[in-house]
């Protein structure tokens, strides 16, 4: 198969050039050079790929999944598994293959992804955990194949973006607020890393929630963890011990909130006399800790099958390039927090 590189190399031009003239952005190339890559493409059999406004690829009947972490965090996370099998799911439904592409190492969004938009690799793709500012969507926004991304983007990126999500903002105020109503008062936010959009969206909800209910900013305690269970362990050990106020905690993710429970044993406190959690859900899973843990379920299964239901949609000509779509979720109340079902 001919690759972007080998068409730059012959055309004695960057990649970036040849990806500026696949995908027509003519006011970045000149004339000249344009027809020297063009010349260049036709030599290596890509005619029958030109179409009038750029170039179209065979059809694959293919969904590539771009996973931007580690195989080893893909299988072990089951979050990931959800997701997998929502978007597996729909894809056997759909009569679509799926390719998925995992990164080497975590935490890794900057793989090649030109080299994957310039290839018969897929007739689609799904993005996963989105960050601020994602270069990946401005990438992606220009080229000629379509894409859905499982996050929703803040404001100055959403232009030529699908995606699909819930409504993290309003589902983790709803659940701070279920905390504060049950008589906590310094309730802590452990988010991922800061660079996420999930952490950016779940404390906009843990602000607004501590603000509409008069809690004194003065209360107000952020934490950035990994998601790891050992360093969580750790670093909310260190936490509690400096700050004998809290006694609620929310976390954005699972693998946190197993570590802040175990920091609570380790110190002695009980789950959820002396400390209540409330976390976002992987919920195949959250049901089977002891506690049991309450929160925002993350509808993971949900999203993986709509995001492969939208990005079909918008291959096969049935959806606009560019939609959005909200999942509806739940606040799932157990053990782990002390507050009574309503």
């Amino acid at each position: 198969m001919v690759t972007i590189d080998e068409i730059a190399r012959r055309a004695g031009v960057s990649k970036s050039t040849v990806s500026n003239v696949l995908n027509s952005r003519d006011e970045r190339v000149s004339p000249e050079t344009k027809s020297k890559v063009m010349q260049v493409i036709d030599e290596l059999g890509y005619r029958s790929r030109r179409t009038k406004k750029g170039f179209s690829y065979p059809k694959t009947s293919s969904v590539v999944l771009l996973f931007p972490h580690s195989m080893s965090r893909f299988l072990n996370v089951s979050l990931y598994r959800e997701l997998l099998n929502g978007i597996s799911n729909a894809c056997q439904r759909l009569n679509y293959q799926l390719i998925t592409i995992t990164s080497g190492q975590d935490f890794h969004p900057t793989m090649i992804y030109e080299d994957f938009l310039n290839q018969e690799l897929g007739d689609g793709f799904i993005i996963v955990d989105l960050l601020k500012r994602d270069s990946r969507l401005k990438r992606f926004a220009r080229g000629i194949k379509p894409f859905v991304a499982l996050g929703k983007p803040e404001v100055q990126d959403t232009r030529g973006v699908s995606w699909v999500f819930i409504d993290v903002t309003a589902m983790v105020e709803k659940a701070v607020k279920r905390l504060i109503t049950a008589g906590h008062r310094q309730v802590a936010f452990l988010g991922m890393e800061e660079k996420r959009i999930i952490t950016l969206q779940a404390i906009r909800g843990y602000e607004r929630a501590l603000e509409k209910n008069r809690v004194s900013p003065k209360d107000k305690v952020v934490l950035y963890l990994e998601p790891d269970v050992y360093r969580a362990e750790v670093a909310v050990k260190e936490l509690l011990k400096g700050n004998t106020k809290i006694t609620a905690l929310f976390t954005a993710s699972q693998v946190i909130a197993e570590g802040a429970i175990k920091a609570a044993r380790e110190l002695g406190k009980k789950i959820p006399q002396d400390l209540a959690i409330m976390s976002m859900l992987e919920n195949a899973s959250s049901a089977q800790l002891t506690p049991a843990l309450s929160g925002v379920d993350w509808k993971a299964t949900d999203m993986g099958d709509h995001a492969v239901q939208l990005l079909v949609k918008i291959m096969e000509g049935k959806e606009e390039a560019a939609s959005g779509r909200v999942i509806s979720t739940d606040l799932i109340i157990r053990d782990s927090c002390g507050t009574k079902k309503e």
